[in-house]
């Protein structure tokens, strides 16, 4: 992907294509109002963009506001011969594939089994890269133009670098470079929960105004921040490891090496691993459990299990002063809690509710309004495929030579 800076015309080409990208498909005059720019200017744009044939045409049969009664009402879209890309998520020993058409269509998807903590740079490498190019030959996909790859831990964006990763053994690793050659394509990564900010972004608009902090609870705790729905980027370009805040001194181990983590009290293998521990369970036998093993320690909270019941309503209380960290920290706009763990969430509503009130200055409690968005791990490889993209809509935004 270039990196030659845009003109000034490539720019407006550029923000009229991710109106696109993040609203749908829309009506002239529906572009017009939302990039705040005349009818004719508007027209020029999108009859260049359908006549290089990125955009399609197509009456539509619904109401476009602001449109003269009779005339037809046109919609445009990305076509979806312009090339596909793949999303590509790696968990403990889980990898999750997508397919997605220039148009933003789901075409394919795949879950893998394969064993990748105690794998060597190299090697891992050469795994996901076999695993890639397996996925689209099977899926038929010839047109791949680019890989994007949501990974937990540490993830410097710009240089391509997962500096540290719980379910990685390798540090500083060079994956975007390393699939790249591999692969023969561009490679983008991403830290897992700052793609699924950027997914649930995309799906409701309210989030992607002001500062929107996104709290993802599953295989671990992770944070994604976005100001005005884009991606908040630290010193190195990464995002924030907020699951590693210690809360608790000399409290229970977390992946990191560290003790009394938000993650340590809230991840499912710190639920999983603390309810095979009480009374007559048997001892932990893996680190991280399946969705099954979730769902049936739930299930025997909601069933009753005292034990259980007091498990979650202590991994509310944290949830509850993390939440309160968030809020007197950073004073967010919104805050999202996504990810697989919601699974559990009237279980832990009660005691997260009663701490965020006793740890909360009130006056800023009421300016968060707080978002439950019940997800599964679709939105990571969703938020990943949006951004490549978007990376993808960089060069369509280029004025072609004559």
């Amino acid at each position: 992907m270039s990196t030659i800076p845009l003109t000034s015309r490539e720019t407006v080409r550029r923000r009229l294509l991710d109106v696109l990208r993040w609203e749908g498909p829309m009506a002239r005059v529906e572009i017009g109002q939302h990039l705040g720019m005349s009818p004719a200017t508007i027209s020029d744009l999108t009859a260049s963009f359908l006549d290089e044939g990125v955009l399609v045409a197509e009456e539509s049969s619904d109401p476009v506001p602001g449109l003269i009664r009779g005339r037809p009402k046109v919609r445009l879209f990305f076509a979806d011969t312009l090339g596909s890309v793949i999303g590509v998520w790696t968990g403990f020993n889980r990898i999750e594939l997508r397919l997605v058409d220039s148009a933003g269509h789901n075409r394919a998807s795949r879950h893998i089994e394969r064993p990748l903590r105690n794998l060597g740079a190299d090697e891992l490498m050469d795994v996901l890269a076999e695993t890639i190019t397996a996925f689209a030959r099977d899926t038929g996909a010839s047109d791949v133009k680019a890989i994007g790859l949501a990974c937990q831990g540490y993830v410097d964006t710009r240089d391509g670098i997962v500096a540290w990763s719980p379910v990685l053994g390798a540090r500083d690793l060079p994956l975007a470079s390393g699939l790249s050659q591999r692969l023969g394509m561009p490679v983008l990564i991403e830290n897992d929960a700052s793609a699924m900010a950027f997914a649930i972004a995309q799906r409701d608009p309210a989030l992607r105004s002001g500062r929107t902090a996104c709290l993802m609870v599953g295989d671990g705790v992770g944070m994604g921040f976005l100001i005005n729905g884009e991606l908040y980027r630290g010193a190195r370009f990464g995002g924030s490891e907020f699951g590693h805040v210690r809360l608790r001194r000399g409290g229970p181990q977390c992946r990191c090496g560290g003790r009394g983590c938000i993650e340590a009290f809230l991840a499912d293998y710190a639920l999983h691993r603390d309810a095979q521990l009480i009374d007559h369970r048997p001892a932990p036998t893996v680190l991280m459990p399946g969705e099954d093993a979730m769902d049936a320690i739930v299930a025997q909270a909601r069933a009753g299990d005292t034990a259980l019941l007091n498990l979650f309503r202590e991994a509310g209380e944290v949830l509850g002063d993390a939440v309160g960290i968030l809020i007197q920290t950073l004073e967010p706009d919104h805050i999202v809690i996504c990810g697989p763990g919601t699974r559990a969430i009237d279980l832990l509503r009660p005691s997260f509710e009663a701490a965020l009130e006793s740890q909360t200055i009130p006056e800023l409690r009421a300016l968060a309004t707080i978002h439950v968005v019940e997800s599964s791990m679709d939105l990571l490889t969703e938020g990943v495929v949006m951004q490549a993209l978007r990376e993808l809509d960089l060069d369509l935004a280029r004025v072609k030579a004559a």
